[in-house]
Parts: C-alpha cells; sequence; structure tokens
C-alpha cells in the first residue's frame, strides 16, 4: 500500500491542479469498489492483486472483484472470481461471487496524498457465491454471503486493516484479511 500512495501522489501532482485539486468527500453518493482487480489497485503495485483471505482452519481464499455502489439507495453490483485452498495449498474450489446488495458503506475520507477520488472505508456487501469443486468441475454449489471490503486511505479507525473477508454463511468464514489491496473510488 506505501508503494502505491507514493506513486498515486506522485501521479496526482502532474495531473492534478487548481481547482481539480479540492478534494471530494466521502458523503453520499456513487463509488466504484475493487478489491485485487482493476486498474488504480493492481496498475499502481502489482504485488496488490489479487486479494488474500485466511479462514480460522488455515484455508485461504483468492479474490479478484470489483463492482459500484450507491450509499444512497444501497444498491451495489458487480463481483468476481475466486479460488478456495486448503492450508496446503490443494485447490478445494474456484468460482464467482455477485454482489447483491449494498449492507453498508462507512467512509474514511478521500484525497491526501492520493488523488481526490481515492476514498477509504469499509463496505459490506450481499453476495451470491457459486462454486465448483476441484473434485468435480462440472459440479455447482451455490450460497449466500457477506463480502467485507477495507481500504485504509482518509482516517481509518484503530485497528482498521486492509483487504477483505468473505464470510460463505454455513460453510467457511475467511475472516482474516492476509494480503491485497482495495480501493473506492468516488464516481458522483
Amino acid at each position: 500500500m506505501r508503494r502505491l500512495l507514493l506513486l498515486a501522489s506522485t501521479l496526482s501532482l502532474l495531473l492534478v491542479s487548481g481547482t481539480q485539486a479540492a478534494q471530494a468527500t466521502a458523503g453520499s453518493g456513487t463509488f466504484h469498489w475493487e478489491a485485487g482487480a482493476g486498474s488504480p489497485v493492481c496498475g499502481f503495485e502489482p504485488t496488490a492483486c489479487p486479494n488474500v483471505a485466511m479462514a480460522d482452519n488455515g484455508d485461504t481464499l483468492t479474490l479478484r472483484a470489483e463492482g459500484d455502489l450507491d450509499r444512497a439507495n444501497g444498491a451495489a453490483s458487480g463481483g468476481g472470481t475466486f479460488q478456495h485452498r486448503t492450508a496446503a495449498g490443494t485447490l478445494v474450489a474456484s468460482g464467482t461471487l455477485m454482489a447483491t446488495g449494498l449492507l453498508t458503506f462507512i467512509p474514511y475520507g478521500c484525497g491526501g496524498p492520493v488523488p481526490p477520488n481515492f476514498c477509504g472505508g469499509r463496505a459490506a456487501f450481499a453476495v451470491h457465491v457459486v462454486a465448483h469443486p476441484a473434485s468435480n468441475p462440472s459440479a455447482t454449489v451455490e450460497a449466500e454471503g457477506v463480502l467485507e471490503l477495507e481500504c485504509t486511505l482518509g482516517n481509518p479507525p484503530a485497528g482498521a486493516r486492509e483487504g477483505f473477508r468473505l464470510n460463505v454463511k454455513d460453510l467457511l468464514n475467511f475472516n482474516k484479511s492476509v494480503s491485497g489491496d482495495t480501493l473506492f473510488i468516488k464516481t458522483s
């Protein structure tokens, strides 16, 4: 994330001038979100992609996802792909997830040493998960879950941690962010 901030601040100094340099506010409005995907996150720091989270049993989930959210009406769209592996690295399943609604979005602020529309915050999305077990790739397992994204730009609270968490209801909770960057980009 430090490299991302350094590169982003350098680019913002070159690209943003005058009234365009006014800081965006992270109030109501619409945002594009990225978790281990997208050109701002992956283009600045390739090691930021994909994102990885871990469950209590040591299993990991690798995620590449992006979409949009509208804080005013609770709408969310987008999704991405994932791979679920055991602690030993064996592929358990791969698949997709799709945002079906915005549960909450708590903004941490925009701008600062990065472009004025790059924002931090914490969002929780309702998601629909479709997995294909490695042992039987033609089989499909569907479940509902909650995807939490956290970007520590702005003024995050103590204990905030960059990354994502995914709780697949009644199956597995990937509750520890391991690596990767997330980002909220204010679009209006």
